[in-house]
């Protein structure tokens, strides 16, 4: 019920803030689901109003997804960005986002940005081929909600760099951050797996990949796949 209220609510302060103990019918990009255990992550969606034209809605990702890294490198390091919704410490997958953006007319009227962290759980079904969790790099127990206040005060801080001169900012952060950005690493792509390098990404987020030739393609969500 708390959710429907983010998803309905145009009225709600900037990062209104819903979580949980405990999900059990997570759901991630497309149909991709999240397991979690009782108590040992955080389960968060946060309400916000930002200020960027729909156009420039890939910006709102690349300004949430830095802030969880933010978050996690206080804690530990090689923390990245896997392109579209992943966050990666070294080759596993420690978190996902998943962000919705509700427009009106040429604008964004509210974003709902859903994060779920893997905090203390260190048992995972062995259908998640990648996972891993702060308490398992750290061996340490974490309060999971003080966590998710420290997360809520970065973003908090960096709100402004949703602004348009701050734009390049978050960008040249992102590319910095982001998972095998100008290595070559090998992906699926159309059924066939093929060499590429990740150049970037272009103004709509979608992935620009450089084969062995040297040209450069455009891959949206679920285009391409990493190997």
């Amino acid at each position: 019920l708390a959710e429907d209220k983010l998803l309905s609510n145009n009225n709600l302060p900037e990062f209104y803030t819903v979580y949980t103990a405990e999900q059990t019918h997570g759901r991630g990009q497309g149909t991709n689901t999240w397991e979690s255990i009782r108590g040992a992550n955080i389960l968060a969606s946060i309400y916000f109003t930002p200020p960027i034209p729909p156009v420039s809605q890939f910006i709102f990702n690349q300004y949430f997804s830095l802030a969880i890294r933010k978050l996690l490198s206080c804690y530990v390091s090689k923390v990245q960005i896997k392109w579209p919704n992943d966050i990666y410490v070294g080759s596993k997958k420690i978190g996902g986002i998943l962000i919705e953006h509700f427009l009106e007319g040429e604008c964004i009227n509210r974003t709902i940005a859903g994060i779920g962290l893997n905090v203390n759980q260190v048992k995972f079904s062995p259908t998640i081929p990648n996972p891993i969790s702060l308490k398992m790099i750290t061996g340490k127990n974490y309060d999971t909600k003080s966590l998710l206040e420290q997360l809520i005060y970065i973003l908090k801080q960096d709100y402004h760099l949703l602004d348009k001169q701050n734009h390049l900012i978050l960008k040249n952060e992102y590319l910095s951050a982001l998972y095998h950005y100008q290595k070559k690493h090998l992906y699926l792509i159309n059924g066939i797996e093929t060499m590429q390098i990740i150049m970037g990404i272009d103004s709509y987020g979608q992935l620009l990949l450089m084969d062995e030739k040297g040209y450069i393609s455009a891959f949206g969500l679920k285009e391409v796949k990493f190997l």
